[in-house]
């Protein structure tokens, strides 16, 4: 019986590399201003290092925002919320009590 793959399908079979996506987002723009995927067998160096830097930029936003809900929950329970408290007015209330 012959194995068909397609040379990403091998790629992917290799050490650290299963998660490869089908495609990515380039930098061009298509219909309503909305980035256009690309095939991944057919992006070129420079469309992965274009797409890397959008995922870091998202990933990077994605941080940002766990570690402020975070710190939102943190600052509510030190002002004695519980869970069905209204987070962002406890939080405030911490804030305040600290000035």
């Amino acid at each position: 019986m012959f194995k068909t793959s397609t040379p990403l399908q091998r790629l992917r079979d290799t050490y650290s590399m299963k998660d490869l996506p089908d495609s990515i987002r380039t930098s061009e723009m298509g219909e309503l201003g909305h980035s256009l995927a690309k095939p991944l067998a057919s992006a070129t160096v420079d469309d992965i290092a274009f797409a890397t830097q959008a995922i870091d930029d998202e990933v990077s936003a994605l941080f940002g925002r766990a570690a402020a809900l975070k710190r939102l929950h943190d600052r509510a329970r030190r002002a004695g919320a519980l869970g069905a408290d209204l987070a962002v007015d406890a939080a405030l209330r911490f804030e305040e009590g600290r000035k």
